[in-house]
Order: C-alpha cells, then structure tokens, then sequence
C-alpha cells in the first residue's frame, strides 16, 4: 500500500471515530465482532501471537487488514500508548478502506 493511501486510511478511520462508528482495542472490536454487522478490523503487523490467534478465529469479518500499519502507528493515529487493533462495522467506511487497499 502506498504511503498516500495509508494516510487516507487513517484519515477514513480518525472521521469514523470522530462519527462514534470505530471500536478501538481488543475488547471493543471483539464485541464489535460477535454482534451481527459485517466488521473490517485493522490488526497491527506487530501484533502479538496470542492476539493474532484470536483475531484469525473472529467469524463475521468484512476483512482483515493485518499487513500495513504497525501498532506505533495505530496507537500515534488515536492518541494512545499502545493500539494493536480497531474494528469498523459501518458500510460507508468498510467500503471506503476496501477501496484502498485494493
């Protein structure tokens, strides 16, 4: 993915959060997941292998993203220590990372 699209997809997902539609951290997007939408999660290429293990069993995915943002830069994305995950269920936005990343 190129650098432009990487930062259009965070800009996608700083809009989405501001919007109240992106769960952030394990606990939100695992929720997130067993609810009945359709969820894009983002899982950070640093991610741990316990959690990355979890994130592979998670049914009802629109995708997986776990090949271009590291956890740094999630976590300096959203204002946090640390960020390996974040899930959106929210069509227009689901459609708009799939976008870039084809």
């Amino acid at each position: 993915m190129t650098e432009e699209n990487v930062r259009k997809m965070l800009a996608l997902m700083g809009l989405a959060r501001r919007a109240g539609r992106l769960a952030i951290g394990f606990s939100a997007v695992e929720m997130e997941v067993r609810g009945s939408r359709k969820v894009l999660v983002v899982a950070a290429t640093d991610m741990g292998a316990a959690q990355k293990s979890k994130v592979n069993r998670f049914e009802n995915l629109a995708a997986l993203i776990d090949d271009v943002l590291t956890s740094e830069q999630m976590a300096e994305a959203f204002g946090r220590n640390k960020l390996a995950i974040i899930g959106l269920s929210d069509p227009g936005f689901v459609k708009g990372i799939k976008k870039l990343i084809d």
